[in-house]
């Protein structure tokens, strides 16, 4: 007799489940590939018992890109406590780093060129999110240095105190950034949806084509952030920043002046999750800062 979990997840998907194989990035959730009776196969996702529960927030910001943006994204098929089950992408891989590189920022170019609704300017989202398994805090704000130094800088600077991870010399160092954030960022640009999670790993590559773009940790912010992170974690050819430029320009100082500041964002994630070395690349950023 089927579990009623399975009987719900058989009647969603309209076909009994008939086998099911481990897929590899379980750093938060275990994912496995699910195959149906009907010769079709979807993705499902189960939180970490060491992990909080993401599923339904993942869905909904899945649901959002989907609806807001012609980013490519799996489809959400089926959700409840501690289960998310997408649509399968096939994918092969990268044949072609450079095209693909280019269809990458043909996508990612159109994603930011999508506003938020209502008043402008905007910064946050009117719900909050997670990146990976960590709260991501949205607080909506008209003042974008307020919002990147409040909501995202220090926010995750305390958790990485909170939980040993950095001191309290450091935290001080970032603090004394923060303070500097209005003479070093624009206060109000264009307002860009993020997938906020940019990196080559979450990017589904068949070929030359992206096919598919996963676990979003969206806001509305400035763009560079996005670029920041792809930058930081490589994995693309230096095409698509080129490619990215000529389909929506970019201001001038992003490289030389903005993007280390970026950068520190995602650095304080994977201080955060996995401490090590990303410490020191962090006091790097500080230390070019002059913090």
């Amino acid at each position: 007799m089927a579990s009623p979990l399975i009987q719900k997840l058989n009647t969603a998907l309209g076909a009994r489940i008939t086998g099911s194989k481990a897929l590899p990035g379980g750093e938060i959730a275990d994912v496995s590939l699910l195959s149906l009776e009907n010769h079709t196969k979807v993705v499902a996702k189960r939180p970490r018992a060491d992990r909080p529960d993401t599923t339904a927030v993942e869905a909904w910001m899945l649901k959002h890109l989907a609806k807001k943006s012609a980013l490519p994204v799996p489809k959400v098929l089926f959700q409840t406590k501690g289960v998310l089950v997408i649509s399968y992408v096939l994918h092969k891989g990268i044949t072609d780093v450079d095209a693909a590189a280019e269809d990458v920022a043909r996508h990612v170019a159109a994603l930011h060129k999508v506003r938020p609704a209502g008043k402008q300017p905007f910064y946050g989202l009117k719900k909050e999110t997670f990146i990976g398994p960590l709260p991501q805090i949205n607080s909506p704000s008209d003042n974008w240095t307020s919002f990147y130094a409040e909501n995202r800088l220090l926010a995750m600077a305390q958790s990485c105190v909170n939980t040993s991870k950095i001191n309290a010399a450091l935290m001080a160092r970032i603090e004394t950034l923060a303070n500097k954030l209005p003479t070093l960022l624009p206060s109000q640009p264009e307002s860009s949806l993020l997938h906020g999670d940019l990196w080559a790993g979450n990017m589904l590559i068949d070929g030359d084509k992206a096919v598919a773009f996963i676990d979003p940790a969206i806001s509305y912010g400035h763009r560079e952030m996005d670029l920041a992170f792809i930058d930081l974690m490589g994995g693309l050819s230096p095409r698509f920043i080129d490619a990215y430029s000529a389909l929506y320009p970019l201001d001038p100082g992003y490289e030389q002046e903005r993007k280390a500041i970026y950068q520190l964002w995602p650095l304080l994630v994977h201080v955060r999750l996995f401490g090590g070395g990303y410490v020191a690349q962090a006091e790097a950023i500080l230390d070019s800062l002059g913090c």
